[in-house]
């Protein structure tokens, strides 16, 4: 019986989240991303499944958000998932009011915000992917993101005859910076995968310490 081919699957973590689980489906955070990339790639023997993100810092809205993030951490390292953490740093800017306002120069009217960037993770996603392909340590590669800052790698591996895959987080929508780079195809999140790829509800590590689900993920 022939062997299945082998697929590494690399999770842009912040792509996902704010693509897909910030708003549009909210209901699905406490995912089990090893069990999604196996729905994602049925055919293949998932031999890795890597997430790239950044610790959260409180919010003045929303101070649990760090504390509910390293909850989730805690219930995947109970996985397959290897957890490569980059940092998040805050820029301050000013941007228009909503609804666009002038002052009474005929200046339009700013407040300063603060805008987290995350930094590193696309780096460190970038690096993982070239070195995994270069040891062969699996036939195929998958990224699953929305940033054209990785389609410089991609392009590398798919030029010297790798197997590259984008998952869009975005559905059909992708970014078109990854159009006519050779890839193998792009895979699209579909609202049923996510929910049948859910972490249960109760999850016990290896030493006996139960992780639930944080009650705002219900």
């Amino acid at each position: 019986m022939r062997a299945r081919r082998t697929v590494i699957v690399y999770f842009d973590g912040f792509a996902l989240y704010k693509a897909l689980l910030q708003q549009r489906y909210p209901q699905y955070k406490w995912l089990d991303l090893a069990a999604l990339a196996k729905r994602l790639f049925p055919h293949r023997e998932v031999v890795g499944v890597k997430y790239f993100t950044a610790p959260l810092k409180p919010l003045t809205n929303d101070p649990g958000i760090g504390q509910r993030q390293q909850v989730y951490w805690r219930a995947l390292r109970t996985t397959e998932v290897e957890i490569i953490e980059g940092i998040f740093t805050f820029t301050k800017q000013y941007l228009p009011e909503s609804p666009e306002r002038l002052d009474q120069s005929g200046r339009v009217v700013t407040v300063r915000v603060k805008r987290p960037e995350e930094k590193g993770t696309d780096v460190a996603l970038a690096s993982h992917l070239l070195v995994d392909a270069f040891e062969q340590r699996a036939d195929s590669f998958a990224i699953v993101t929305n940033d054209s800052d990785l389609v410089p790698p991609s392009r590398m591996l798919s030029e010297r005859g790798y197997s590259v895959a984008l998952v869009s987080v975005v559905g059909p929508r992708y970014n078109k910076a990854f159009e006519g780079i050779g890839l193998n195809g792009v895979r699209q999140i579909r609202r049923g995968t996510l929910a049948a790829s859910q972490l249960p509800l109760l999850v016990v590590d290896s030493e006996g310490r139960r992780i639930r689900r944080p009650l705002r993920w219900s």
